[in-house]
């Protein structure tokens, strides 16, 4: 769901229904997913509202010969309002042999995968619960990780389990009981993952401990100290060699650098690092601020799937292998997600573009910081012939997870961020994302921890209209709530040149374009939204010539068309 969708989103999305498909032909016959647990991030029931998640800790074995995991999932609740029942969500495929309440059984419901936990009387507000579920199974295999979730039962070539989850779309309750909703983060997490001698089990935040259990076994102690989107939580399980760096922050602080690879890839890895990511993190830091968790870990993972942005711990699957791009793409990727999605969460589904346009951008945007405009250029085309059209990238009302993540909101969120940076030029935009991110554009002193927090389009429309002491709302309502882009209808003749913006809200659009008559560039304004200018015959005109403003060009067609290529791809 998350990382190739960046390079072509049609294309790609085509080939990953049909491998979808033939996985689910091919694949053993087993439950489907309840649709309230292959969705993640509904709306809250008013029971799930009363409580507040505090902590989590996860106790969990997992039997790779037999593909199962067997565990304790503990939650600690403070009570919002007066409730005699608190809400988790596990998927319907588990067995659970108890639910324990403050240390004594509880009655509960399972309607589907939604379990109803009775309190045995009305508790107060401001009480604390600590719920304890028992629990045994066979979680939701993956059909194609990580866009079609669940858990991946993989082998190295050497023939040793390796094992990975990626629930981004679907959520935590497809391994462990969880509230799964992005708006109510725990303020910390303990996972303790036991596995076969021989393989270590990775996670998020900081290992603590390493112990033997009986004579075949290990149990891997991980805490996470910050709140994390429980989607974001992730199992890995392999044969790793831990490869252990620092770096120095820009705030000062030495950051811990882990990379869990495979035995046999630890010098690809260790090149990885060296070449590659050291020099992203520096760009990240000097255009954004600290690294979020510099308190816990800049962590990855080599997992048998593309990867993921999982908190402190990103999973990769690229195989090391460079790229067009000239760096990782991938690394870089799910590392730009640390803070967009990470520390700054959508507050609705609706908002997911905050994540992922931002995500996509900080690709071209440290293209041209390393190579220069024609690397950024390219990246930016070939995002915009991957432009649909079909749907507002901001959608109004109730929608699903997939409805959020379609492939408008990376190519034409970013495309939007590349005109709003034109309009705002380069330290205003930069300030912009910084107090987006971090509540404050003077972020590089910020000490950790560092506050998590929650936005929405509104948020980061209203901080850029302070900051640019202008109103810019007529852009956003364009470019993000409607589903055409707007058209320039161009006409030359008895010499004048005459322009005016077209939209499909009919609501002022007045959006300066640069125009290059006889090589010389100008940035012409729009005064209701038309511009008329003499020209001579004999003028070579060229509208917007490096593309700085995203509007319609007919080399990309209108949706309907658009589906169609789709289709014959």
């Amino acid at each position: 769901m998350d990382s190739l969708s960046i390079l072509n989103p049609t294309k790609l999305k085509k080939t990953l229904l049909i491998s979808t498909l033939l996985l689910a032909a091919c694949s053993p016959t087993e439950p489907p997913l309840n649709p309230m647990i292959g969705d993640t991030g509904q709306e809250l029931s008013q029971t799930a509202l009363n409580a507040d998640v505090i902590k989590y800790d996860l106790e969990l074995e997992i039997f790779p010969e037999d593909k199962s995991i067997k565990g304790i999932g503990r939650s600690e609740f403070l009570l919002i309002n007066d409730s005699q029942y608190v809400e988790l969500k596990l998927d319907s495929r588990f067995d659970i042999e108890k639910i324990i309440v403050n240390e004594h059984n509880s009655d509960f419901t399972r309607n589907g995968g939604i379990l109803l936990i009775d309190l045995g009387k009305n508790e107060s507000a401001g009480e604390t619960i600590n719920v304890a579920v028992y629990y045994s199974g066979k979680p939701h295999v993956a059909l194609n990780a990580p866009w079609s979730g669940g858990i991946v039962w993989s082998e190295t070539e050497q023939g040793q389990p390796w094992i990975a989850t990626a629930v981004q779309g679907e959520g935590c309750d497809l391994f462990w009981p969880c509230k799964d909703h992005f708006s109510d983060k725990a303020d910390s997490m303990r996972i303790r993952l036991t596995v076969p001698k021989g393989l270590s089990a990775v996670t998020n935040g900081v290992l603590q401990d390493i112990k033997d259990i009986g004579q075949d076994k290990q149990q891997f102690d991980w805490l996470l100290s910050v709140p994390a989107s429980d989607y974001n939580i992730a199992l890995n399980i392999g044969p790793y060699t831990r490869i252990q760096q620092n770096y120095t922050s820009v705030n000062g602080t030495e950051v811990p650098i882990e990379f869990w690879a495979l035995t046999q890839n630890t010098e690809k890895a260790k090149t990885l690092l060296n070449d590659d990511l050291a020099q992203q993190i520096a760009y990240f830091e000097a255009q954004l601020g600290p690294y979020p968790w510099g308190d816990q870990k800049l962590g990855f993972v080599e997992t048998p799937h593309l990867g993921m942005e999982h908190q402190t711990i990103n999973a990769y699957g690229k195989k090391y292998l460079r790229d067009e791009n000239g760096y990782d793409w991938l690394l870089q990727h799910e590392l730009a997600h640390e803070w967009f999605g990470n520390l700054m969460t959508h507050e609705k589904l609706n908002d997911a573009w905050l994540h992922e346009g931002f995500g996509f951008y900080m690709q071209p945007a440290y293209s041209l910081a390393k190579f220069g405009s024609a690397a950024y250029n390219s990246t930016m085309y070939k995002s915009y012939l991957g432009l649909v059209n079909c749907e507002p990238v901001v959608r109004e009302g109730q929608i699903t997870s997939e409805q959020a993540f379609n492939s408008d909101i990376y190519g034409k969120g970013g495309w939007t961020l590349h005109t709003l940076r034109w309009l705002l030029g380069d330290e205003l935009f930069w300030q912009a994302t910084r107090e987006l991110l971090y509540g404050t554009y003077d972020s590089a002193s910020l000490t950790y921890p560092i506050q998590t927090r929650y936005r929405n389009t509104q948020e980061f429309i209203d901080i850029v209209n302070r900051l640019s002491s202008k109103d810019y709302t007529w852009m956003f309502d364009v470019y993000l709530k409607q589903a055409a882009l707007p058209e320039l209808v161009t006409s030359r003749q008895n010499g004048q040149l005459s322009l005016s913006w077209r939209t499909s809200i009919n609501k002022p659009f007045p959006m300066p374009v640069p125009i290059s008559i006889n090589g010389e560039l100008q940035v012409y304004p729009f005064e209701n939204d038309t511009l008329t200018l003499d020209v001579e015959a004999s003028d070579k005109v060229i509208i917007d010539p490096e593309m700085k403003v995203l509007r319609y060009l007919p080399i990309i067609g209108l949706c309907e068309e658009n589906l169609e290529k789709r289709k014959k791809r």
